[in-house]
């Protein structure tokens, strides 16, 4: 399940709620004034790694691949 970040637009607190998907807007109230007044927000996050699952990736992504042409830097030359 989700977690959507709200704000309300009476007492302008910001605030988050693990949903469903398909109920993303229905009956959000405001944990702070209990108004339903409020608006999703855009929700920011960061994914990091360590680099050990991306170096096999890189060396896959290098070592040439099926699309037979040359423009697109696969390393493949037809």
């Amino acid at each position: 399940m989700p977690m959507y970040e709200y704000s309300c637009l009476d007492c302008a607190r910001q605030f988050e709620r693990l949903m469903p998907m398909h109920a993303t807007d229905q009956s959000v109230v405001c944990p702070f004034c209990q108004s339903t007044h409020v608006q999703r927000r855009l929700s920011l996050f960061a994914a990091h790694s360590r680099g050990e699952a991306s170096a096999p990736a890189a060396a896959a992504t290098t070592s040439g691949g099926g699309c037979s042409c040359s423009s697109c830097g696969c390393g493949s030359r037809s």
